[in-house]
């Protein structure tokens, strides 16, 4: 009987210390996160306190980078316009970029304006290229951007 009565004891203390572990564990992830947001807060303020940065984010572009940059359709790697503006909203990030298309020398073109995450990035030759999932007569067919 004193063999089964160690055995329930054992029994009874697997959750117990499954939970305590489980318990340790759990207050470690929250530590980790908690390191993690004061760490996301440290480098917020650190950006306030300084009024300039000294180089490029990782995955930056300038926006001359983008100006009057050939945009290509992604199929035929054919060019369908040019960015002409960039279109920025209240927070400073690029919400869409305008592409003159049709049109000769300028003449006759067309704006229209596609949202800055249907266009894809590469960087060939340390050249930034961009394509986008459609094709000039899309464009052309696309409505008007009309800036106010």
């Amino acid at each position: 009987m004193n063999r089964f009565t160690s055995l329930k004891l054992a029994a009874a203390m697997i959750p117990v210390l499954a939970f305590g572990i489980g318990g340790a564990m759990a207050d470690e992830h929250e530590m980790d996160t908690n390191d993690g947001n004061a760490m996301e807060e440290q480098d917020a303020n650190d950006r306030d306190d300084a009024p300039h940065i000294d180089r490029m984010p990782a995955q930056g572009l300038h926006a001359s980078d983008l100006m009057d940059k050939k945009v290509h359709s992604r199929d035929s790697d054919e060019e369908v316009g040019e960015i002409s503006d960039l279109v920025i909203d209240q927070d400073g990030r690029i919400i869409a970029v305008v592409i003159g298309t049709g049109g000769v020398l300028g003449m006759g073109e067309k704006d229209v304006a596609i949202a800055w995450d249907r266009i894809d990035r590469s960087t060939e030759n340390d050249e930034v290229k961009l394509y986008i999932d459609m094709d000039e007569d899309t464009l052309k067919e696309a409505p008007e951007y009309e800036r106010d």
